[in-house]
């Protein structure tokens, strides 16, 4: 056992030194959807999950709506679809990314 864990020994101070290493996907500007564009990937995938529906299908949907393309205001043809709801969903992944903290160089001084 070792010196400092005995009992009835009292100490004036103690002294704790440590790192803690945090990282997170919230710090970086990876929210740069526009509202246009958000709501676009939420109708998407609401058509996709929710009604089951396939991209030519959507298209149809999204083009009786209104819905065009944000770079060109063109109709939305099933591969865009495609591509907005897959990258969406790589998107939404890496936003809610968590990782633990890490704690490291842990120190601990006595003082008598």
């Amino acid at each position: 056992m070792t010196e400092w864990l005995k009992k009835g020994v009292s100490y004036d101070s103690i002294v704790m030194t440590f790192t803690i290493s945090i990282k997170t996907s919230s710090l970086t500007k990876t929210r740069n959807y526009s509202g246009y564009q958000q709501k676009l990937f939420d109708e998407i995938r609401r058509l996709k999950e929710v009604e089951g529906y396939g991209y030519r299908r959507m298209s149809y949907i999204l083009y009786e709506k209104g819905y065009k393309s944000i770079r060109t205001n063109s109709i939305l043809r099933y591969n865009y679809i495609y591509s907005i709801y897959k990258k969406g969903l790589i998107r939404s992944e890496r936003l809610k990314r968590e990782f633990k903290p890490i704690a490291k160089d842990i120190q601990v001084y006595l003082f008598r």
